[in-house]
């Protein structure tokens, strides 16, 4: 994909953002992030000559590891990981992501922390919940979330900057706008409960229903097929 085509689907997503915080009367800023995991090599460098600063998100660790090793020479590019963790990969996602967002157990967190130490680096990381209650789908069951806050939060070289969510693959904007709103909750209370270790990112809604992530609080949405393709 050529970059002026990039700069017009981004140009709209930018102003559909903007009008829906005129609708919801939002004053934050909503974060984009490129889902590059199915774009080419090709269209991510015409991504990057745009300078546009959003961050790239892979999700598989190989990956992560291959395309930051290509993409050196291009200074400032931050890359977040978005995709299941295997412990054996943990060592690629530490080594190259400024932000983690799909960690979804204890004992994954535990061995990112044991990780970053050795990388004498802080990882920032989010927590994913289970929104939809799909069993293929990683994440910790919401009921479970100050056990979770208050274990992860202890461990050293990690720091929660928010939560992650994924909605079912469903036309029900219903289903989808609960489960957002579920999320959104469980923010709230984090932000409430442990108010002296806040967080700060909402990361749900992708380019089928960031309009509806965006309405329950979203200021991260993940953008691939809508912004850079599959190809």
């Amino acid at each position: 994909m050529k970059a002026d085509l990039i700069f017009q689907r981004y140009n709209e997503i930018k102003n559909n953002i903007n009008l829906l915080k005129e609708k919801y009367n939002i004053n934050y800023d909503i974060e984009i992030v490129a889902v590059s995991k199915y774009a080419s090599l090709k269209t991510i460098k015409e991504f990057l000559s745009l300078n546009l600063d959003l961050p790239l998100a892979e999700s598989k660790a190989q990956s992560l590891r291959d395309r930051a090793g290509e993409l050196e020479n291009f200074k400032n590019i931050k890359w977040h990981f978005i995709g299941r963790i295997q412990s054996n990969k943990i060592k690629y996602i530490v080594k190259f992501a400024d932000l983690v967002q799909s960690v979804d157990s204890i004992e994954i967190a535990e061995i990112i922390n044991k990780e970053a130490e050795k990388n004498n680096k802080i990882q920032n990381i989010l927590l994913q919940f289970n929104i939809s209650a799909e069993s293929q789908k990683g994440g910790f069951n919401l009921s479970d979330y100050k056990k979770v806050y208050q274990n992860i939060l202890k461990l050293e070289n990690i720091k929660i900057k928010g939560l992650m969510g994924v909605a079912s693959n469903s036309d029900d904007s219903n289903l989808i706008e609960n489960e957002f709103e579920s999320l959104n909750k469980i923010y709230n209370e984090i932000n409430f409960e442990f108010s002296k270790n806040k967080i700060s990112i909402l990361s749900i809604g992708m380019t089928s229903d960031y309009h509806l992530a965006i309405k329950h609080g979203a200021n991260m949405i993940r953008i691939g097929s809508g912004l850079l393709g599959s190809s």
